[in-house]
């Protein structure tokens, strides 16, 4: 059966609402993954998943909602993936804190692994010229576990110089997963490839701390 077949005999099936909401997201989720958020519109959702063109609006009020939803699947993701870390990347310095390395790492592997997610996440509409309530939320709780776990290893520094140093970690990370995406980074013949590159530039922000 082809594709426009099955979908023609999905549309005369019904639903259950939050059944509905769920399928519409992940398809819309993967359709993010796959092309980017730019030609994801609420007829093209429906297209994608077989039901009328006005059923989407149902569950999510327009676009910028359903964007909205699909970036807080992302960060969910995200949360879920570096929580569980790698149990192959190990330390390599005496003293080095294995729960941010694995952190971080697990942070620029899903940026890595999800170029097209993790800009609906951090570089859309969603973040300009104003960044969303929902999104500021869910970015919130990023910072506060970065920041609680800072705390736990740094009890030398004062709250000012642990601020300081937040934020030049984040932005070594943040901006390495960045040029990353974008390929920004050229490897000179002598330097390290961009994947043995990652876990240097973690160690080497993360020295911050010492």
């Amino acid at each position: 059966m082809g594709t426009k077949a099955f979908n023609r005999e999905r549309r005369g099936k019904p639903s259950h609402r939050e059944d509905l909401r769920a399928e519409l997201l992940a398809a819309a989720v993967s359709y993010v993954i796959r092309e980017g958020h730019e030609g994801l519109s609420m007829r093209r959702l429906a297209e994608e998943v077989g039901v009328s063109s006005a059923a989407p609006y149902h569950h999510f009020p327009d676009r910028r909602a359903l964007l909205t939803a699909v970036a807080l699947e992302g960060y969910r993701q995200m949360f879920d993936e570096t929580a569980v870390g790698d149990s192959d990347l190990k330390p390599t310095d005496k003293g080095e804190d294995t729960t941010l390395f694995k952190t971080f790492m697990g942070f620029i592997r899903f940026a890595r692994g999800n170029p097209n997610l993790f800009t609906l996440m951090y570089e859309s509409e969603l973040v300009r010229p104003t960044l969303s309530p929902e999104l500021a939320q869910a970015q919130d709780l990023g910072f506060q576990s970065l920041r609680r776990e800072v705390a736990r290893r740094a009890l030398h520094l004062s709250e000012e110089e642990r601020a300081v140093r937040i934020a030049t970690i984040w932005s070594a990370i943040f901006g390495f997963a960045l040029q990353s995406n974008r390929a920004m980074l050229r490897a000179h013949p002598l330097e390290p490839a961009p994947d043995d590159l990652a876990p240097q530039v973690v160690r080497q922000a993360l020295r911050l701390l010492a």
